[in-house]
C-alpha cells in the first residue's frame, strides 16, 4: 500500500538518492480495500536525517537479478571516499495483479491514475516518442513501429504506462493499463525529424519565425523531458522508467540547450527517474559510441542505451528487468557539510565476482533551506479515495453512472442508480443501461434489470433497488436505441449497512441544473440526481444531505477543499426539510479545478463523514 511520509523537505530535494526524514513517519494512503499481501514485503525504513538511499540493479549470470545481498557485499565511494553501507532492501516486482486484490485495476480518472503511481509494488513507465528527432524513413519507421509493439507487450496487467511527444502538456499525460490504447497509439507514430510541414500546433507556427527552427524543437524537446521526470519525481519516490525514443537532439557544447539538456540530468536524478534511451537506426547509422544527449541521459541516470543494432526489441528485456529488481542501499555521508546543495559523484561496487552492477553516477544535495522548509502536511487518506473515485465513464464515451446507499426498510439498504448518456467523442448515444449483479465468478444474480433513458433535455434516469449489506459486483452495459451494445464494465460495490448504526450519513446526491427551467424541477422529489461530476461554472448545484441517528439529531457541517485536502471555506446549511438538508454549491465563484466536499455529521459522542468529489470543467 502507498506511504505519504511528511518529511522536512519538500519533493524538489534530492529523491533519486533519498533523504529520509528524522523519524520518518507515514500514514495508510488511497487504497480503500484491505491491502494485498506482496511477495516479499516492503519494509519502511525509519532512519536518520542524513542518510541517504542509492538505488542499485546487479545482475549476474544471464543477466538475472542477484539476490540475497547484504550490506557487507557492497563498496559505495562517494567522491572517492569509502562509506559504510548500512542498510540494504531489495526491491522484486513482477507486474502482475496481486492475488489477493479484487476491484478492478483499470484507470477511471487522472486522479485514480496518480492514487494508483504512487503504490511502490506498481512499475511506473513513460515513453517518450520524440518525432522531432526521429527519421520518417520506412527503414527507420518500419523496425520501430516493430519494437513499440514489443515494448507494449511487455508490459503486465498491473503495469502503469504513459505515452507523450514533445508537445504533450502535462495535463494530457495519461497513464494507462489499456495494453490496446497504448498499440493504438505507438501504431500512429511517424517521426519528422528534419521536417517542418505540415504544423500540428500554433505552437509551431511560432517555429517558422525563428532563425534556427532545428534549435527550437530540440529546446523543445527537453523541456518536455525536464517536466515529465519532475511530474514523475511528484508521483512517489520509488524508481520511476522512461524509454526515451531518438535519434537524439542536436546539442553541443556551445549550444544554447546545453544547459537544458544538463537540467534534464539533473532532474531525473533529484526524482529518482532512470531514463533508456533507444536510437531506433539500423547497425552502423549512428554516431560511434552513440548520441552524445541519448548517452548522457542513459549513463547519468543508470539506464540502458539501446543504438546500433539491430534488435532493438530484444534490448527491452532489460530495462523490465531494472524496473523489476533492485537494491536500495542506505549510508551516511562522511563529508562534514551534508546539506551543501553540490553534486556528490557516486560508485558502487559489489563484492563478487562476474557480476554487473548499474546505478546512477551521482546525486545532488538538497540545500539547507530545502531540509528546513516548513514541512508539507501529507494529504488526508479519505481525500485521496474520494479523488480516485470521481465518476468518469469507463471508456470515456458512452454514460456517467452513480451508486448511491441510503437506509431502507428493517435491515436492508435502498440503492439508487442515475446515469445519463455522455457523448464527448461524437459517437451513438445509449438509450438505456442494463445493470446485472454478479457472482464471483461471473455468472449472473438475479434478473438484469433495465434503467431507459430518463428526462429528454438532459437523459438523466434512475432505478433503485434494495439489496443487504456486503460486496457484490455490478455489471453495467449501454445500449443504443437498436439494441447493440455501446460499452460494458463492472463496479465492485460495498454496500452499507445502517440498521442499527448509532449516526450514519446516506450517499450525498448531487441535483444538478444546467438551466433556470432545470433548476425549478429539482423540487420534484423523484428528479434524478446527477451521475456527472464535470460541473460548469454556470450550472446550479445542490447537494442533498441525510442523516440517520438513533437519538438525537445530528449537527451537520459542510467543507469545501482543494484537491490537496486543505479547507476553502465551510459553507452554510439551511433549515432540513423531512430530515433531508440541501446545500447550493456556489460554482460560479470556483475557478476550473477539482474540489472535494467533506460533509460531517455528529452527535454528543459519533462522528460520521462522507467525502464527494467534483471537477469544475471550462
Amino acid at each position: 500500500m502507498p506511504l505519504i511520509r511528511n518529511c522536512f523537505f519538500q519533493r524538489t530535494a534530492t529523491a533519486a538518492v533519498t533523504v529520509l526524514c528524522l523519524f520518518a513517519t507515514a500514514v495508510m494512503a488511497q487504497d480503500p480495500q484491505p491491502p494485498p499481501d506482496p511477495q516479499p514485503e516492503q519494509p519502511v525504513f525509519r532512519t536518520r536525517v542524513n542518510l541517504v538511499r542509492v538505488d542499485v540493479s546487479v545482475f549476474g549470470r544471464d543477466d538475472e537479478p542477484i539476490e540475497g545481498l547484504q550490506p557487507a557485499d557492497f563498496v559505495v565511494k562517494e567522491d572517492g571516499i569509502p562509506q559504510v553501507v548500512e542498510t540494504v532492501q531489495f526491491i522484486k516486482l513482477t507486474g502482475e495483479t496481486p492475488s489477493e486484490l479484487r476491484e478492478s485495476t483499470s484507470i477511471r480518472s487522472a486522479e485514480h491514475a496518480a492514487v494508483e503511481a504512487a503504490r511502490e509494488d506498481v512499475r511506473l513507465f513513460v515513453l517518450f516518442l520524440d518525432d522531432y528527432h526521429v527519421d520518417k524513413a520506412p527503414q527507420v519507421m518500419v523496425p520501430l513501429r516493430r519494437t513499440l509493439r514489443a515494448f507494449v507487450d511487455k508490459l503486465r496487467p498491473y503495469d502503469l504506462v504513459a505515452v507523450m511527444d514533445p508537445l504533450t502538456p502535462l495535463t494530457h499525460i495519461e497513464f494507462t493499463r489499456d495494453r490496446n490504447r497504448v498499440l493504438e497509439i505507438v501504431s500512429k507514430f511517424e517521426g519528422r525529424r528534419g521536417e517542418l510541414f505540415p504544423v500540428r500546433s500554433a505552437a509551431e507556427e511560432a517555429q517558422q519565425t525563428q532563425r534556427n527552427p532545428w534549435e527550437l524543437r530540440a529546446a523543445v524537446t527537453l523541456d518536455a523531458m525536464n517536466a515529465i521526470v519532475t511530474k514523475l519525481g511528484g508521483m512517489r519516490e520509488g524508481r520511476k522508467s522512461v524509454l526515451f525514443v531518438s535519434q537524439g537532439p542536436p546539442v553541443s557544447l556551445r549550444s544554447v540547450n546545453w544547459p537544458r539538456m544538463e537540467d534534464v540530468v539533473q532532474s531525473a536524478n533529484r526524482n529518482n527517474v532512470t531514463i533508456h534511451t533507444l536510437d531506433p537506426r539500423a547497425l552502423g547509422s549512428s554516431e560511434l559510441g552513440g548520441n552524445m544527449v541519448l548517452r548522457r541521459f542513459s549513463d547519468e541516470t543508470g539506464g540502458r542505451a539501446i543504438f546500433n543494432t539491430n534488435d532493438h526489441a530484444g534490448h527491452l528485456d532489460g530495462v523490465f528487468a531494472d524496473a523489476s529488481a533492485y537494491y536500495l542501499i542506505g549510508y551516511t555521508p562522511t563529508r562534514g557539510e551534508i546539506a551543501d546543495g553540490k553534486y556528490h559523484k557516486i560508485d558502487v561496487e559489489v563484492k563478487r565476482p562476474r557480476v554487473r552492477v548499474v546505478a546512477r553516477r551521482g546525486y545532488w544535495s538538497p540545500r539547507l533551506s530545502e531540509l528546513t522548509a516548513p514541512r508539507a502536511e501529507p494529504i488526508d487518506a479519505e481525500v485521496m479515495t474520494a479523488l480516485s473515485g470521481l465518476v468518469e465513464p469507463k471508456t470515456g464515451t458512452t454514460a456517467d453512472v452513480w451508486v448511491g446507499f441510503s437506509k431502507g426498510t428493517e435491515a436492508s439498504t435502498d440503492v439508487t442508480i442515475a446515469w445519463e448518456p455522455v457523448n464527448r467523442s461524437g459517437g451513438t448515444v445509449p438509450a438505456r443501461v442494463d445493470v446485472e449483479r454478479l457472482n464471483d465468478d461471473g455468472s449472473t444474480q438475479g434478473p438484469v434489470q433495465q434503467i431507459p433513458k430518463g428526462d429528454p433535455t438532459t437523459g438523466r434516469a434512475m432505478a433503485k433497488f434494495t439489496m443487504g449489506p456486503g460486496t457484490t459486483i455490478l455489471r453495467f452495459t449501454s445500449v443504443d436505441a437498436d439494441g447493440d451494445v455501446l460499452d460494458r464494465w463492472t463496479q465492485d460495490v460495498a454496500v452499507p449497512e445502517f440498521e442499527g448504526e448509532e449516526l450514519a450519513l446516506a450517499t450525498p446526491r448531487f441535483m444538478l441544473a444546467r438551466s433556470p427551467f432545470e433548476f425549478r424541477a429539482l423540487r420534484s422529489p423523484n428528479t434524478p440526481p446527477s451521475a456527472s461530476r464535470r460541473l460548469r461554472k454556470s450550472d446550479r448545484l445542490l447537494v442533498e444531505i441525510e442523516a440517520y441517528t438513533l437519538g438525537e439529531a445530528a449537527k451537520l457541517s459542510v467543507d469545501l477543499l482543494n484537491q490537496k485536502g486543505e479547507s476553502l471555506i465551510t459553507l452554510p446549511l439551511p433549515a432540513s426539510a423531512s430530515g433531508k438538508t440541501r446545500v447550493e454549491i456556489p460554482l460560479q465563484s470556483l475557478a476550473p479545478a477539482t474540489y472535494v466536499l467533506k460533509i460531517t455529521a455528529r452527535t454528543a459522542d459519533k462522528r460520521a463523514e462522507h467525502h464527494s468529489p467534483f471537477r469544475i470543467v471550462p
